[in-house]
């Protein structure tokens, strides 16, 4: 198995191998590793929940926004470069484009809301020492819910 190292190899295997790239998500610790138990994978997840009501294409969007992090890492946010910031949008953009995700502003407004708060909750209770997530099964949870959205969304 060869490393994932362009957004058309990462959308394939968001395609063809979601197990994968959940796995690949919950090795990635927030926070620079100091959050033990809340991995990129969780935080997606979480941000998932956030957008419940939203339409299948947005909370599809919610479990892939963080997918560019097995390309270049969670940085953290005071350290992340315009120019890593300006890579990762346009990972994202390619994500979208390959997998055929259409979003309206409103609905990736939608999902950066969810994702910011979700960290901030995060950093708050990472820093207060409470434990941030108890996931039972994250990486099943995730690869069900992309597998069912991904059908859906590419009726």
């Amino acid at each position: 198995m060869s490393l994932i190292q362009t957004p058309e190899q990462l959308a394939e295997a968001i395609r063809n191998d979601p197990q994968r790239v959940a796995e690949c998500l919950h090795r990635i610790s927030r926070f620079g590793g100091q959050a033990v138990g809340c991995s990129v994978l969780q935080h997606s997840l979480a941000v998932y929940d956030s957008v419940a009501g939203w339409p299948a294409n947005v909370r599809l969007w919610a479990l892939l926004h963080d997918c560019h992090e097995i390309l270049t890492g969670d940085v953290v946010r005071p350290y992340a470069t315009t120019a890593l910031t300006h890579q990762q949008a346009a990972i994202d953009q390619e994500l979208r484009d390959i997998l055929g995700l259409t979003l309206s502003a409103d609905d990736v407004i939608a999902v950066t809301r969810a994702d910011v708060w979700r960290g901030a909750s995060e950093f708050q209770e990472v820093s207060d020492g409470r434990p941030v997530y108890q996931h039972l099964t994250p990486v099943s949870d995730w690869v069900d819910s992309v597998r069912a959205l991904l059908q859906e969304v590419t009726k």
